[in-house]
């Protein structure tokens, strides 16, 4: 590097000033040691921080970080003199204020460079990484509100370290949904600024976690008009998560009470936000990034910075430093109570209670009216007491009756040395015994020898801490009648530890027995009758496509033949006649072709599954023009799939193709095949208008239900998924024959 002879003069009076520095701070130390008020008041000395905020003086997220590192500074280290340069960001285009600003600082720190420069959000740290060196030389920047997410292309990592701003998205969502349980749809809103981008590419990473239970949206870069209009048409479940919408397409900024009512449709939405500012401005809340904490933290190393304190070098805090925080009002208006929030919550607007502004009084008041109400119980004590233990006695012996007594359920308990000593009404009739029989009965009276064995070692492993434990057996009944009795038993304990009795509540379950055997039954009928209607409607399919091509079209052949014979005599006036004859001839054979291929392919049963799926897409899909592409994974899928399978693999094949030209509006399928030893596999995706979840599981959707019986009768798998606009895609797996294919 060439520098100029004043340059050269500069450079070195600043080193002529370093070692008088030096000097001056041995000669301060030294008078420390023997003179500590002098020593004290040389720390006044006057050293510059600069502040480089990123956007305007006035903006909440900006104040709350400049006010915190002011606060730090005075009382830590308060002779240093802090400046402030606000970079209006927000309202202004940084191409083309940049310039202006460099020309700016270069007047003004000129001859009063800062020792340390903290820059807040990411304009200022990107303003810093181009222009630092010329602007400031070497000074030592100590960044912070930086996002997290972007790659910092720090090239002088030793004098650049600072703390970057995690929001906390996915916590925020989670707790969205928790306290609004019925929510249908999450919309995230943004700007298209640089910094807006970063945290909504986080969105976009977090939302797959919960796309199974709702539905999530984006509105990114639109105009106030479009996104009102945009939000009207929201249902009214929905909630939006301001990711970063400071402004819009038009270029117009918005304060956070303006942003909060437009996001919140005027109220009508709950609105979660990441940033501390928003809250009392119209959000509800979320788990919030502190601008105060991103402040603290800034000034913290950047005192380490002035104070020539080592800091690790190329490392950037991601300590957590969100909280949970919430308006007071908002959880009002939306029917939030106060419990379910979590622990440590912050609270906003909250009004002091009654009780709060009053405690004196009413503190006061309780002492006098507790004192008397002491010596009023204290006359009465006795007469109360009575009182109150017999209705106690009176309301437990109802309770009992009617927990024990009045049930349907049977219990009965035993000793440690297993013989009843209580039998309630329930089991004394299932028994078909007085009470005054079964008490004192022997437990292998009740249960058969056998199975008390296998009993008693789960029985004596009960302890306090785990003392159920649980069975179900095919009993008879005193009438004869065998019955299922599922049963619960708990070891009771006494104060020692030691087991005193063993209870037992049972309930007769053979109705819901009989009734899932016969539901299981029912359905494995309907599956049968299903697969055998269908195995009929392809022989019958066959039968009508061979009796078509043969007989028909052998008929049809020879009478095309006939009339071509007719057509070559001589002369025949007849003649222009019979070429029509011949022309629908030839127009009636291709139809009965056309017809016998639709009803049962005959490449199917003379090439193969492979063969005849490619001939079905190049006919089908190519005279609708639909682009497509065939791709095949493993072996021949004809080695192991039988007659059956490959029919109904077939069939599921064409009924998806159907679907894709009839409905999806797709302009590309792929088809893949896929072949292992033990299944065969099948996916078709298309580009087109998808399909919602509804659609899927509607019981009218009788074409994916006939799909998936057909595959379900040969223990296969088929699924259907898809979003609106994103395409869809059908997998199929369908198990290999048992033995390989028999053709």
């Amino acid at each position: 590097m060439i520098l100029s002879p004043c340059a050269g003069a500069r450079r070195g009076f600043r080193r002529v000033r370093a070692c008088a520095a030096r000097r001056l701070c041995l000669v301060l130390l030294l008078a420390a040691a023997f003179f500590p008020a002098a020593a004290n008041a040389g720390d006044g000395a006057a050293r510059r921080v600069l502040v480089l905020a990123s956007y305007h003086h006035g903006n909440p997220w900006t104040d709350s970080i400049v006010e915190e590192i002011r606060h730090v500074f005075a009382a830590r280290q308060p002779g240093v003199e802090v400046y402030v340069e606000y970079m209006d960001a927000v309202r202004n285009d940084t191409r083309q204020v940049f310039p202006f600003l460099e020309t700016l600082f270069r007047s003004k720190y000129r001859d009063k460079p800062p020792e340390v420069i903290i820059a807040v959000n990411d304009e200022a740290l990107n303003f810093l990484l181009a222009r630092r060196d010329r602007l400031f030389g070497k000074v030592p920047v100590v960044f912070c509100a930086i996002n997290a997410t972007r790659k910092l292309p720090i090239k002088d990592a030793a004098g650049i370290v600072g703390v970057t701003e995690d929001v906390d998205l996915r916590r925020t969502i989670e707790l969205a949904l928790a306290l609004h349980p019925k929510t249908e749809r999450v919309v995230g809103v943004s700007d298209l600024s640089s910094a807006a981008r970063y945290d909504f590419e986080r969105f976009w990473r977090i939302f797959p976690l919960f796309e199974d239970r709702l539905r999530f949206d984006e509105f990114v870069g639109y105009s106030a008009e479009d996104l009102e209009r945009e939000l009207s048409r929201l249902p009214p479940n929905t909630i939006v998560i301001d990711v970063a919408f400071r402004r819009d397409r038009k270029g117009r900024v918005f304060s956070p009470p303006e942003t909060m009512r437009l996001l919140s449709h005027n109220g009508a939405f709950p609105v979660y936000s990441l940033w501390d500012y928003y809250v009392g401005q119209g959000a509800v809340g979320g788990f919030v990034t502190s601008g105060r904490l991103q402040g603290e933290a800034a000034a913290r190393l950047a005192l380490r910075r002035l104070n020539d304190e080592p800091v690790q070098l190329e490392e950037v805090e991601s300590e957590n430093r969100s909280v949970p925080m919430f308006d007071y009002a908002q959880l009002e208006r939306f029917n939030i109570p106060l419990s379910a929030l979590p622990e440590g919550s912050v609270m906003v607007n909250q009004p002091e209670s009654f009780y709060w502004q009053y405690r004196h009084y009413i503190w006061g008041i309780t002492l006098v009216i507790g004192s008397l109400l002491t010596l009023v119980l204290i006359l009465f004590s006795n007469i109360l007491q009575r009182r109150r233990a017999m209705r106690e006695l009176q309301a437990s012996q109802e309770r009992y009756r009617a927990i024990v007594e009045d049930q349907t359920e049977y219990l009965m308990r035993f000793n440690r040395f297993f013989r009843v000593t209580y039998a309630n009404s329930a089991i004394c009739a299932f028994l078909r015994l007085s009470r005054d029989k079964v008490l004192g009965m022997d437990a292998t009276q009740l249960i058969p020898p056998v199975r008390l064995r296998r009993l008693l070692p789960t029985i004596s492993r009960r302890t306090p801490d785990e003392p159920l434990f649980h069975g179900e057996e095919r009993v008879r009944a005193a009438d004869g009648a065998l019955r299922w009795i599922k049963w619960t038993g708990r070891a009771i304990f006494g104060p020692e530890g030691q087991v005193e009795e063993y209870q037992v509540v049972g309930a007769d379950v053979t109705s819901e027995k009989l009734t899932y055997r016969e539901l299981e039954k029912s359905r494995e009928a309907y599956r049968e009758l299903a697969a055998h209607g269908q195995n009929l409607l392809e022989n019958e399919r066959t039968r009508i496509s061979m009796e078509i091509h043969d007989e028909l079209g052998q008929n049809l052949t020879a009478l095309n033949i006939g009339l071509s014979i007719l057509g070559q005599g001589p002369g025949g006036k007849h003649a222009e006649r019979i070429r029509e004859m011949r022309d629908l001839t030839e127009r009636t054979i291709g139809s009965v072709q056309r017809i016998s291929q639709e009803l049962r392919p005959p490449q199917l049963d003379e090439l193969g599954l492979l063969p005849a799926m490619q001939w079905h897409a190049r006919k089908f899909l190519g005279s609708v023009g639909l682009d497509y592409r065939f791709e095949k994974e493993g072996g021949n899928p004809d080695a192991c799939l039988d007659k059956d399978r490959a029919t109904a693999l077939f069939r599921v094949y064409q009924e998806s193709l159907t679907n894709v030209v009839r409905h999806a509006g797709a302009s590309h399928v792929t088809i893949r095949v896929s072949t292992a030893d033990d299944a065969v596999g099948l996916e078709i995706a298309d580009d087109g208008v998808g399909i919602d979840e509804r659609a899927k599981r509607s019981r009218n959707s009788l074409g994916i239900m006939g799909m998936r019986e057909r595959i379900r009768a040969f223990q296969g798998r088929l699924i259907v998924s898809g979003r609106p606009n994103q395409g869809t895609t059908v997998l199929v797996r369908l198990p290999a024959a048992q033995g390989g294919a028999e053709r």
